[in-house]
Parts: C-alpha cells; structure tokens; sequence
C-alpha cells in the first residue's frame, strides 16, 4: 500500500532576496517510508507587483552538511516563464538520490520586496 503526504515547507514566507538567498526549508529525511519526490507545490504573491521567483533544491549525506544548491538544475528559473507567474504551480521532482533534502525560494531580479511563497511537499510513501 502507497499514500500520499502532505509536508508544509512554507507559509506566507517572505522572498525578497535576488540570489538564492531566500527562505530555506528544514531538512527533509527521505530514508525511511519515502518511496518517491511527487511534486512541490506552492503560490506566490505580491501586493505591489507579480512575484517573479525561483525554486532551489539540494541534497545532503546528513541532515547538516549539503551540497550547493549550484550543484542541482533548479527546479524554476522565474515565474515570469509561466503562463500565470501567481497561480497556483506544481513542480515535479527529479530523484534525489540522497537521504536529505532541501529546498529554497529566491526572488529575481524583477521580483517586489512584498512578495511571499507558500509551498508544500508532496511524498509518496510506503503505508
């Protein structure tokens, strides 16, 4: 038996940063029950202006020592790429191929100071 899960990584987080600087989550233990990454969903917004944020991920042996979120392909490069930068998104995710991961929101270069990201997890896990 598989069931999926819901982990909140976000909520009403501010990203006002333009480097991969922004909110990171905790760390996420993928050794035990985890069976799959399904996506990472989340909505930003601003008040001002239209959020143009990124979303980031990297990997680690431990839970306290990570790799650069440099190493991996981010998962989104700018909201403004999308078809409704605010809307409501899902990401699918690669592999981690590590026992931790980790995530992370930057603001671009266009992105308002005022903006905030909710973002959850979803986990296929072994029931």
């Amino acid at each position: 038996m598989e069931r999926l899960v819901t982990k909140r990584l976000f909520w009403h987080t501010p990203v006002s940063g333009t480097a991969v600087s922004g909110p990171q989550s905790s760390a996420i233990d993928l050794r035990i029950g985890v069976l799959r990454l399904e996506a990472l969903t989340f909505i930003a917004s601003s008040v001002g202006s239209t959020a143009d944020i990124g979303a980031f991920f990297r990997v680690g042996a431990d839970g306290v020592s990570w790799g650069s979120y440099a190493d991996q392909t981010a998962l989104l490069t700018s909201t403004f790429s999308l078809a409704n930068p605010e809307g409501y998104k899902a990401l699918s995710l690669p592999l981690a191929l590590a026992p931790f991961i980790q995530f992370a929101f930057s603001g671009t270069g266009s992105n308002p100071q005022d903006t905030v990201v909710t973002a959850d997890l979803i986990l296929r896990m072994a029931q």
